[in-house]
């Protein structure tokens, strides 16, 4: 079963939920972004087919959808427990503390953070909303004066877009404070087959312009990419498997790999794959229909998908909108769009809303490949224009 939500729906997740006629909860939002052609169910039909599948093998592109599911089933239910392990990051660390002893981690309540001192952590630390998305609050600390500048803004940051989210999504009542997780940063995409085991459908490299730079900007796959990381990845999720049982559950992994090749995670996001439906740079990059392999619960043939792919890297460009801007003011999309040589798509966003532009999904060659540099320290606001 499907659940579609704010704040985005693709043309490719809506081409697949009309040929393949899975069931689509019939909410607000799916009945106005979804065709009709789509097969629609009420919400009463809804909570009869998910008890009939044992509460799995249900998936959304939002966490908007949490509030359905524990409206619909109650907070202590076991698809909304499952989800909350997740979900609430501290509950995910003492979750994995037995895998990830190294990683300390604290709740810290807002109300606390203005005289919570550096001194008193003893040491650099990720600071992050307890229940967070699209890294909106999220920073890096390693000295008493870095930690004095995020005091002043880490609250009111995260009420700002906080606002544009259900509080199931983001909110700005409670911090976690953690562990410095060396390495190199992916995000993969997953589900747990009916046998719990893991079938990765995606794999990213998460680029940065540096290491206090903590954002969604970019994120880049590749064949060598996949076929390095695939087997890991798959070991580190079987591990995670064995805390529970995780059947027809679809999660977004966000993980950091170090030199030895050990894997650590930052957060594994339940319910879904990468938001705003931009898991679909599998799909532009190899033709892989994540939504076609969890819904027919198949893996994927990445030999014959990664076929002729050898020279190519696929990217994900996410475009943040730094401020408001007033209603005289615009976002120049065409001249945004010739920063690219081979530009695949381009979603525009309503960023008078949500706190980005676009997502610009775009390949790159040996010879393009400084495109990926230019958008990792591209200045947003350049494109800004006055309306008239």
């Amino acid at each position: 079963m499907f659940i579609i939500d704010e704040p985005y729906i693709s043309d490719v997740a809506e081409k697949f939920l009309v040929e393949s006629q899975m069931p689509l909860l019939a909410n607000d939002f799916a009945s106005q972004s979804v065709s009709s052609a789509a097969n629609f169910i009420s919400s009463a039909e809804a909570a009869l087919h998910l008890e009939k599948e044992n509460f799995r093998w249900v998936y959304s592109n939002s966490e908007n959808a949490i509030s359905w599911i524990t409206e619909t089933f109650g907070a202590d239910s076991d698809l909304a427990q499952k989800i909350d392990v997740f979900k609430d990051k501290a509950k995910f660390r003492k979750s994995t503390a037995s895998l990830f002893p190294d990683i300390t981690f604290r709740k810290v309540p807002a109300t606390e953070i203005a005289t919570l001192t550096f001194e008193s952590i003893g040491r650099p630390f990720i600071i992050k909303p307890n229940v967070g998305f699209i890294s909106a609050g999220v920073h890096r600390v390693d000295t008493p004066e870095e930690w004095e500048a995020v005091q002043e803004k880490i609250c009111q940051e995260t009420e700002a877009t906080a606002c544009a989210f259900p509080g199931e999504v983001i909110n700005s009542d409670t911090f976690v404070v953690e562990s410095i997780i060396e390495g190199e940063e992916y995000a993969a995409d997953a589900y747990f087959d009916e046998d719990n085991k893991p079938v990765v459908l995606n794999i990213l490299y998460h680029r940065f312009s540096s290491e206090q730079d903590m954002s969604d900007r970019l994120y880049v796959t590749s064949a060598k990419i996949i076929e390095d990381r695939l087997e890991p990845i798959e070991e580190f999720l079987t591990d995670i498997a064995a805390l529970g049982d995780y059947k027809g559950l679809p999660v977004h992994a966000e993980i950091r790999i170090d030199k030895e090749g050990r894997i650590r995670p930052i957060e594994i996001n339940p319910l879904r794959f990468a938001g705003w439906c931009s898991t679909d740079i599998a799909y532009y990059g190899y033709g892989l229909n994540v939504y076609e392999h969890f819904a027919n619960r198949t893996r994927p043939d990445w030999a014959t998908l990664l076929k002729g792919k050898e020279s190519a890297t696929y990217a994900m460009g996410v475009v943040e909108r730094a401020s408001t801007l007033s209603d005289e003011q615009v976002f120049d999309y065409g001249a945004f769009e010739k920063l690219f040589s081979s530009l695949i798509t381009l979603r525009k966003m309503n960023y008078r809303t949500f706190p980005l532009y676009a997502f610009a999904f775009f390949e790159v060659s040996p010879e393009t490949e400084e495109e990926l540099d230019l958008i990792l320290s591209m200045d947003p606001s350049r494109f800004v224009r006055d309306a008239n």
